[in-house]
């Protein structure tokens, strides 16, 4: 008997038989969810794009489905997502998961429409970014620097966006939260000004890093490897400031400590020489105001974080995650911004909660990988949303992303061909670069460009 004739109470004793036992023992039927942020920034006069995958605990639409309504006018409402291209201020935007056996609905969600409108501000806007990969990739690059939407915007950073001088990022791939609060030492790995010693102190990095980043910007047709363009590059503007031969500090001055990679030793100035010093020797901690003051930036108005995917991406067990630390290290950084720039607006972006699909030339498990992060996403509301009166934000860049169409396809026969001996013309579409989606990153960086519009 196929499943779909049973009757209600046999379908749940055979959910009871395949849900395995919680920790008290009892048996309990897995039941999906959504979320959704209380706001949603929208740029007036733009298609802003709703995808259900990234919304939804888990994507199952032979079981259940998402519906939108609300006052908000939606220029498509479909099976995968819904779309506005003529936000309203004070509009909802109203999602319902719904049951298709009964269609009994779930769960809703409402969310206000807060619109930005695109082209518009006389004065300077500075804002920056700190990231992992997206944001080493440039999602923002459309949004906020070609397309006009945000005029006279500033990046603060220390690396430079590539193909736009004078503008710059805090974009490192492959990092966690948790790699922005520890010290950096390595050749290959990207220094961290955030991370510094209390007191006097300024830690400016390794010496053979910055060897390295003079090295490529010096030679950048020298046939460098994918981990030294990659963690060292981009880093021009700033690697100006240290001796290329050696590494060190050109100018340095009382207190500023480095690590020497050849003696594998922290290195102090005392106003005449380099003496030995040790990590232990200094209590480290995130400080943005230090970072600021010692690379001699201006503050950003705005800081958004985009960070989560390197942290939680590859959990275990999606249900039992723990995100203590990493909403502690959050509020951290939230804190010394703030401390910082008072005035400031600090924004969590939700990161990516569609990682691709099952069909793709990394194996990755993508949808594990999706309900893991769901859960971070839901973490990210639970303790950051309604906090504007802190001046603390969230932005869901995540919902922009379409799981499917989203990525990039591999043309790689041994991969799409069904077999080996096929000879027809059918071929499995095969995802590349996830859980990248490349193609889709001009609109992840739509509702930020919304928020700077509306705040600027």
């Amino acid at each position: 008997m196929e499943q779909r004739n049973l009757a209600a109470g046999q379908q749940t004793a055979i959910d009871t038989l395949i849900t395995p036992p919680a920790a008290d023992g009892v048996s309990r039927p897995f039941k999906n969810d959504i979320c959704l942020p209380g706001s949603l920034y929208m740029l007036a006069g733009v298609q802003n794009n709703v995808f259900v995958e990234p919304l939804m605990k888990r994507w199952r639409p032979y079981n259940e489905v998402v519906r939108f309504s609300g006052s908000v006018r939606y220029s498509r409402r479909l099976r995968r997502v819904a779309s506005v291209s003529a936000p309203e201020d004070g509009a909802t935007l109203t999602i319902s998961l719904i049951n298709t056996d009964r269609f009994d609905t779930l769960k809703s969600l409402t969310s206000n429409i807060i619109v930005g409108t695109p082209g518009t501000g006389a004065d300077t806007i500075r804002i920056s970014i700190i990231g992992d990969s997206f944001t080493q990739g440039a999602f923002f690059k459309d949004a906020l620097l070609v397309k006009g939407y945000v005029p006279k915007i500033r990046m603060t950073g220390l690396r430079d966006v590539a193909g736009f001088p004078g503008q710059f990022d805090e974009g490192r791939g492959g990092w966690t939260l948790l790699d922005y609060f520890s010290v950096s030492t390595g050749r290959t790995q990207s220094y961290n000004g955030f991370w510094q010693p209390h007191g006097p102190y300024r830690y400016w990095g390794a010496t053979a890093f910055w060897k390295l980043a003079n090295d490529i910007r010096l030679h950048p047709d020298t046939g460098w490897t994918f981990a030294e363009k990659y963690f060292a590059g981009r880093f021009s503007t700033r690697s100006v400031l240290f001796d290329a031969e050696t590494g060190y500090k050109l100018r340095p001055a009382v207190n500023d400590i480095m690590f020497d990679n050849e003696s594998r030793n922290y290195l102090r100035y005392d106003g005449k020489k380099w003496v030995r010093a040790a990590y232990n020797d200094y209590h480290w901690d995130f400080d943005y105001g230090k970072y600021l003051a010692m690379w001699q930036l201006k503050a950003p108005g705005i800081l958004a974080e985009f960070l989560g995917l390197n942290d939680f991406r590859n959990a275990t067990a999606p249900d039992k995650m723990d995100f203590s630390r990493w909403n502690a290290q959050m509020e951290k950084l939230i804190a010394s911004y703030r401390k910082a720039v008072p005035e400031g607006r600090f924004v969590l972006m939700i990161p990516s909660s569609s990682c691709g699909t099952l069909d793709n030339e990394a194996g990755d498990f993508t949808t594990k990988q999706n309900a893991a992060m769901w859960e971070l996403r839901k973490d990210i509301i639970g303790h950051f949303d309604h906090r504007e009166s802190e001046r603390v934000y969230i932005v869901d860049a995540a919902v922009a992303i379409d799981n499917v169409y989203g990525f990039h396809y591999t043309t790689d026969s041994v991969l799409t061909k069904p077999y080996g001996a096929y000879e027809g013309y059918g071929r499995i579409p095969v995802q590349t670069g996830n859980p990248h989606p490349y193609p889709n990153y001009p609109e992840m960086g739509v509702s930020l460009a919304a928020f700077i519009q509306r705040y600027r």
